[in-house]
């Protein structure tokens, strides 16, 4: 998905896949994942390749592969509980309609809530035997799915309010 939806920024080579999918943070990826990836896609007739400057190649995306990447895109049962997954897909929310995004970052507001609500639960029960260092990484996990919720709400906000983030009062 992720390299669909690069591609629907306009065409790429390799390389510049690659450095994109870095600077998205979320994957130390090598060439030798990019380029098996890229054949699949062409394969599939998700993209298409063509000579580019030197010896590089260029890819661009087919119509068949800007369908496919808004299904995976939409896709309802698509992992929420997932971070990297659901990162993927927040970025390239812009290729989605408001109602779909906000129903995208609900679900995962709610796949937070019950895990802090899961780890206030093993806090409470496991206070007397766990060591100082597990309970601290338990409540570290707290405090960030706890930033992570009011980010998301943030979020919903701006996107009920039409793109535009409600300022205090």
């Amino acid at each position: 998905m992720a390299i669909l939806g690069l591609l629907r920024e306009g065409p790429m080579h390799g390389y510049e896949l690659r450095q994109r999918l870095v600077d998205f943070g979320f994957w130390r990826i090598s060439f030798g994942s990019v380029y098996p990836a890229l054949r699949r896609l062409e394969k599939a007739r998700h993209i298409e390749v063509r000579p580019g400057s030197g010896r590089r190649k260029e890819y661009l995306i087919t119509a068949e592969g800007k369908e496919h990447f808004q299904q995976i895109l939409e896709d309802e049962s698509s992992e929420v509980e997932n971070t990297t997954a659901f990162r993927v897909r927040l970025a390239f929310f812009k290729y989605m309609e408001p109602d779909r995004r906000i129903g995208f970052l609900e679900r995962r507001k709610t796949v937070l809530r019950e895990r802090i609500a899961s780890t206030r639960g093993s806090l409470r029960d496991t206070a007397d035997r766990v060591d100082r260092y597990t309970a601290s990484l338990m409540e570290h996990g707290l405090r960030s799915a706890e930033a992570d919720v009011a980010w998301l709400d943030e979020l919903i906000e701006s996107e009920r309010n039409g793109g535009t983030t409600a300022q205090a009062s």
